[in-house]
C-alpha cells in the first residue's frame, strides 16, 4: 500500500515516517512533502493509496488538498492530522469524503490507532479493487470518443453494461466518480470557464454521493451526459461544432509552434485524423491542413511589416522550423519572396495587404 505524508515540519514528517510500523500493514512510504502544491506532484507521480496531511499548512492547506485528491483522485483515501482548534474547520472535509482524523498531539496510543486504520485499508484494498483501476486510460478513451464523436449509442451500451451497473453498487464508487471527471474533462477541453467547470463538478459530485442506489447513480449519471451531448448537437454550426470549435481555438493557441501539427491534434483529441478533417472540412468548408498553413502565413505577413524583426526569427515565430522551407513556402503562396514582400511593404507598393487574399 502506497502512502504519501505531508506537513509543513520537517521535524513531523521525519517523527512520523521512523515511528510507523510500515511492516505492520504491507505500508510503503512513497514521499514527503512540505506543503499542498509538492503533495500534488507526488501524487500525480505515484498515486498513492492513502495521503496523510497535517490540515493547517501554508499555501494550499490540507482542507485544499483534499478536495484535489476528492476530485482529481477518487481511489485515493485522505487522513488529515488536526489540532483540537481546528475540530469545526475539519470537519468541512467531510463534504470531501475524508472520514479519517488524527488529533493532535499524536502519542503512541494514537499511532497505533492509525496503523490500525491503515490495516484496515489495506483489507480493503486488497479485497475490493474495482477492474477500472487497471483501465482507466481504455476507459477514458472510449468515452472520450464517444462524445467529441456524440455517438449516444456508444455511451448508451456503457451505461447499460453489467460492468458499470454492478461497479456503481460499491460504497467506493470509483466508477461513478471517474465517469463524472471525463464529463467535465471534456467540456474543459471545449474551452467552458474552468471556474464555473469548477463549481459545478463540485456541485454534481456532491449531488452524485447523495445518491443510494444503483438505479439513481446510473439515471444521474445518463442524464449528465445525454444532456451534454444533445446540448452539442443543437449547437453545431460552422463554429459552434465542439470538435471545430476546439480545432480552431487549438490552431490559433499553437500554430507558432512548429511541433504543433494535425496529427498530433487528432491524436490529442482521440479522434483519427481522416474522421476529424472530415468533420472540420464538412463543418468550415474549409481543408484543416490548409487552415492552419494560412494562420501560419498570414501571421509571417504580418511580422515582415516590422523591419526591425529579422526574417528567421519571423520564420521561427510563424510556426516553422526551416527558414529556407519557409522561403519557398512563402514564395509558392504570395508570388515573392519574404525580402521582396518586406521591400514592397516598406515602399509603399503593397498597401494595406490583406492577409485574406490568397488561401493555401
Amino acid at each position: 500500500m502506497k502512502i504519501i505524508l505531508v506537513d509543513d515540519d520537517p521535524l513531523a514528517l521525519e517523527g512520523i515516517s521512523r515511528i510507523l510500523h510500515w511492516e505492520k500493514f504491507g505500508g510503503e512510504l512513497m514521499g514527503c512533502a512540505t506543503d499542498g502544491q509538492q503533495a500534488v506532484a507526488l501524487i500525480e507521480s505515484q498515486k498513492p493509496d492513502v495521503v496523510i496531511s497535517d490540515i493547517r499548512m501554508p499555501g494550499m492547506d490540507g482542507l485544499e488538498l483534499a478536495q484535489y485528491i476528492f476530485e482529481h483522485c477518487p481511489h485515493t483515501r485522505m487522513i488529515l492530522v488536526s489540532g483540537h482548534g481546528e475540530f469545526e474547520y475539519a470537519q468541512r472535509a467531510l463534504q470531501y469524503q475524508v472520514t479519517d482524523y488524527i488529533l493532535k498531539p499524536i502519542t503512541r496510543a494514537k499511532l497505533n490507532s492509525l496503523e490500525e486504520r491503515l490495516t484496515a485499508i489495506q483489507q480493503e484494498l486488497s479485497s475490493d479493487i474495482p477492474p477500472w483501476y487497471a483501465c482507466d486510460e481504455v476507459l477514458r478513451t472510449q468515452v472520450t470518443d464517444a462524445l467529441h464523436k456524440g455517438d449516444m449509442a456508444a455511451i448508451g451500451e456503457l451505461f447499460i453494461s453489467n460492468d458499470v451497473f454492478s461497479s456503481l453498487s460499491q460504497k467506493r464508487d470509483v466508477l461513478g466518480i471517474q465517469l463524472l471527471n471525463y464529463l467535465f474533462l471534456y467540456q474543459d477541453e471545449l474551452g467552458k470557464d474552468r471556474s464555473s467547470l469548477d463549481a459545478m463538478r463540485q456541485k454534481a459530485m456532491m449531488e452524485y454521493w447523495q445518491l443510494t442506489t444503483q438505479q439513481e447513480r446510473l439515471a444521474y449519471l445518463a442524464t449528465q451526459y445525454y444532456d451534454l451531448m444533445e446540448y452539442a448537437e443543437s449547437c453545431k454550426g460552422e463554429y459552434t461544432n465542439p470538435i471545430v470549435a476546439y480545432c480552431l481555438q487549438s490552431i490559433q493557441n499553437n500554430f507558432s509552434n512548429s511541433n504543433f501539427n494535425i496529427s498530433n491534434l487528432a491524436d490529442t483529441m482521440h479522434l483519427s485524423l481522416s474522421y476529424l478533417s472530415t468533420v472540420f472540412k464538412n463543418s468550415t468548408g474549409q481543408n484543416i491542413s490548409n487552415y492552419l498553413s494560412t494562420q501560419r502565413l498570414n501571421h509571417a505577413r504580418e511580422l515582415l511589416q516590422d523591419a526591425s524583426i529579422p526574417i528567421r526569427d519571423v520564420c521561427f515565430r510563424s510556426g516553422y522550423d526551416d527558414p529556407r522551407y519557409f522561403a519557398k513556402f512563402f514564395k509558392k503562396h504570395t508570388g515573392m519572396t519574404p525580402s521582396e514582400f518586406r521591400n514592397l511593404y516598406a515602399g509603399g507598393h503593397l498597401g494595406q495587404y490583406s492577409c485574406e487574399e490568397q488561401e493555401v
